[in-house]
Order: structure tokens, then sequence, then C-alpha cells
């Protein structure tokens, strides 16, 4: 099955299973709605590597969160599914792509983590504001970490950030995260659970792009020189993208998760066509080009856009595609109607 064909495939299951999982959650039957969840992530697994919780609202609206645990190959997925969740669904269910900041009623929750509990209030948060590269360093203090080993050091502690500031603020907003053993004097600072609405605040006044989820967050990136001449992708000279870890291992030529994605019934590849424009519409049309594939592939869950570059020769638009079959009959019919010539190319060496 292809990736469209495997999210449709776990909505059927999931609407098969609907009543008798709110009834468990209403219920407060534990076992029951875990027994359901573990069904649904068993599934959630194989088709995207990342996992669902499940939550009763007090307004009585239920509550499913996928989780993909920073894994860009699933948030693509997470993003599909929340896309193509049934209408059945919707009137009883508030569905999120990614993990949101914690409401101000779970300040006072606390987390078990390796066998120690662990409170928001913990963490003392020292930032600055990187004006040039739009983004939020900040040093974290707990006196809890000091009993654990770097590694789970940082694992806890972006753990606790992506609960209290969201999954989509710690990606887009957080720079570098040092983790310091003492209490500082600095002109910047809050308890972790008030760290959002310091991010909110910095994002208005700096007037930074806003993002609506995670596969949004571009990068772009400025080659100092073309890698290898005026060949297909190795004329490139700037690369801009939502997916950096694709981008970085294809310019090492490996092919991780281009190979975990056709695993999942995905395909990763790109759009091509050779430059003749003037130097100031070059952009332009690529940028005009990709909005147009876009609002055409990914509204029918064909596919979407995730980048792409422009060249020494070729302009590029990058794509994830959902349903090959059904993209080549488009790009068949797209290739008929532009002015120019257009190709489609598979990143991963066949």
């Amino acid at each position: 099955m292809n990736l469209k064909q495997r999210v449709q495939s776990f909505w059927e299951y999931f609407t098969s299973i609907q009543q008798s999982l709110q009834d468990a959650l209403s219920n407060h039957d534990k076992e029951s709605a875990s027994m359901y969840v573990q069904a649904c992530n068993e599934k959630l697994k194989t088709m995207s590597g990342c996992k669902m919780e499940v939550e009763k609202l007090d307004n009585g609206f239920f509550e499913l969160t996928f989780d993909a645990q920073d894994q860009k190959n699933a948030q693509y997925i997470c993003a599909l599914l929340k896309k193509d969740v049934p209408k059945e669904c919707v009137h009883d269910w508030i569905i999120n792509a990614y993990r949101q900041p914690l409401s101000e009623e779970a300040f006072s929750t606390v987390w078990k983590i390796y066998g120690q509990s662990w409170r928001g209030n913990d963490f003392i948060i020292y930032y600055d504001i990187d004006e040039v590269n739009k983004c939020i360093p900040i040093k974290v203090y707990c006196e809890n970490l000091k009993s654990f080993d770097e590694t789970k050091q940082r694992e806890i502690t972006i753990y606790m950030l992506a609960l209290f500031i969201g999954e989509l603020e710690l990606e887009a907003r957080i720079g570098e995260i040092e983790i310091i053993d003492g209490p500082l004097e600095y002109e910047n600072m809050c308890y972790l659970p008030y760290f959002y609405e310091d991010i909110c605040d910095i994002v208005v006044s700096m007037d930074w792009v806003e993002y609506h989820d995670p596969t949004q967050i571009y990068r772009v990136y400025k080659l100092s020189k073309p890698l290898e001449g005026e060949s297909v992708r190795k004329d490139m000279k700037m690369i801009m993208t939502t997916h950096s870890q694709l981008q970085e291992e294809l310019l090492n030529n490996e092919y991780i998760c281009c190979q975990e994605m056709k695993e999942k019934g995905g395909e990763y590849g790109y759009l091509y066509y050779e430059i003749k424009q003037k130097n100031e519409d070059i952009a332009l049309l690529r940028q005009q080009l990709e909005k147009e594939i876009h609002n055409l592939l990914y509204p029918a869950s064909i596919g979407r856009v995730i980048g792409g570059a422009i060249g020494v020769k070729y302009a590029y638009i990058d794509l994830l595609l959902f349903d090959c079959e059904v993209f080549l009959k488009v790009l068949k019919r797209m290739q008929e109607e532009l002015p120019f010539d257009i190709y489609y190319k598979t990143f991963l060496p066949k």
C-alpha cells in the first residue's frame, strides 16, 4: 500500500473502535482505553514511526495527539493523518498533528522520568534573543539534573521543553541549549511553565515568521560554489528545505530518510527544469511554480512540496509523494500544459 492508502487504513480502524475508546475514556476505564491506544500505536509504528496519546477534556471533547518524537519523516505523516481525518471524528475529537504546549491547568503536574519526580518549576530558563538567526538560545538550570549524565540531562531537558512550549516552538524558535550547574544573574529569565508566553511575546515583537506546524519550518542554505559543475543536482548554489536532515544526507550520498519513507509507502523526489529566465525572475518563477504544485498535490493527498533549490543550470522543486501512481498522471498533464520541459526523479538510487 502507498502512504495515502495506509493513512486511510488507519482511520478506518480508528473509526471502528472510536465509540469503544470514547466510552472507556468517559468511564475512566484506563485498562480498556490503554488497550485501544496500544492497538492504534502498533499500526502507527509501522506506517509512520509515531505514536498517539488520547484524553477526554473538561469541555466534553476528546483529544488525540500524534507524537512524532522530533522525526521529520514522522512529522510529515502526522500532518497527513490530521489532514485526512474522517468527518465522523471531527464532531467529537480535537486532532493534533504535533505536541501542543501544556495548558495552565497542567503547571502543577508531576512527571516521573527515570524514577524521579519532575515539575515544570524545577527548571529555570535563561534566554537571549538572536535577531540575526531569529532564534532564542537558552541556558537551563535544574538542581535535579545533577544526578544524571550529560546524555540523560539533555534528554530530560528537551522532553520537558517539548511538554511546556510544544513541539512547534521547540523546533522553530529554540537555538543552542546549554545545561548549567547553578543559577545565574540574568536579564531574561523565567520558570519553564511561563517560557511559552515569553516566546510568543518575542515572536510578535520581533515580527518573526509564524508557523502552523513543524513541517512548514524552512531553512535556507547558500553553497559557496556548485558541487561538481552543471549536471542535474550537482549545480546547486542555494537550497531551501523543510527537511534539513534529508538534504544533509543527500549531500553526503546517504539515503536513510529516503529508505525509511519508502518502507512507509512514500517517496522523496524532485522536479527539475532548465533555467532560461533572467536572474531577477528565476526565484520568482520557482516560488510560484512550487506554490501551484503544492496546491495541486496536497489537497488530494497525492504529495507535498518540501522545498527545492536553485542551481547554475537547473531549478528544483523537492517533493514527498504519498501516491506515486497518481502523481505520474498529474506530472504527464503538467508536462503537456507548461511552456517548458519539466522532469521528475526520485532521490533514492535505483
